[in-house]
């Protein structure tokens, strides 16, 4: 048991290397660093997570590339908080900072007592260059099995400040979870960006996109996922590939 978990361990060390070599290649654009994010807090835990995000030029879009770094900390048994800043590049251009989000996570449902997890976040989004927003969101994580679970995630977001779009912007985000013995999970994503309620685009001119994924445990106090959206819309990337690192403290 102990051989299968370290040869998974070395293969996904290697995945993430490969994958952080073409993300900052010059010829890759994603500002997708968003996860479909679980609703457990654990209390007293601390943690850092560096994410990047790039997909090649496709359909006349540019290529660019998008990094995140966040803090967070359970401030107690059910309360998370955590402070994040993004940047954004083109090629030919310099490395920005996109915005910087405030969110504070509330677990209100834990599987050893309701059969399920679940959780409300409420973020606030401060962006250069466009919009700010403040955002209410649900997660919750369903169990099928001992080691099959269901993951779900609904967001919705109104925008503030002169170059706000009215109406209330929604997304979806879910996810297939695979716990393989080893303790590493395969899953299969799915991201879905609806726009403005006060405008909803046709399903071609939505944001749609599907992928696998791996994560787990590098070593101790350290751990990744590592996946790959392939657009199933005109308006999503062709494919966007995505890393994220995590440090716990």
């Amino acid at each position: 048991m102990t051989g299968a978990c370290t040869s998974i361990t070395s293969v996904a060390s290697r995945v993430i290397g490969c994958l952080l070599f073409l993300l900052t290649s010059p010829h890759v654009f994603a500002k997708n660093t968003g996860g479909v994010f679980g609703p457990e807090v654990t209390p007293g835990s601390r943690a850092f997570e560096a994410r990047f995000a790039a997909a090649p030029a496709s359909d006349g879009r540019p290529s660019r590339f998008a990094s995140r770094v966040h803090y967070q900390q359970s401030v107690s048994e059910n309360l998370r908080l955590r402070v994040v800043v993004q940047g954004a590049d083109t090629p030919g251009d310099n490395f920005d900072i996109d915005f910087v989000q405030f969110e504070a996570q509330f677990q209100f449902r834990e599987d050893e007592i309701h059969g399920w997890d679940s959780a409300v976040r409420f973020d606030v989004q401060l962006a250069d260059d466009r919009a700010d927003f403040i955002g209410v969101n649900w997660t919750s994580d369903f169990y099928l099995s001992d080691r099959l679970s269901f993951r779900g995630v609904l967001l919705g977001a109104v925008q503030l400040g002169s170059q706000r779009t009215d109406g209330l912007f929604l997304q979806t985000r879910t996810s297939l979870r695979y716990k393989l013995t080893s303790g590493h999970q395969l899953q299969l994503q799915m991201f879905n960006n609806y726009g403005s309620s006060d405008d909803f685009e046709d399903f071609e001119n939505q944001d749609h996109s599907i992928g696998p994924a791996i994560s787990g445990k590098l070593t101790q106090g350290w751990s990744y996922e590592a996946s790959a959206l392939f657009g199933v819309t005109s308006a999503a990337p062709d494919t966007v590939l995505r890393v994220f690192v995590t440090r716990t403290l």
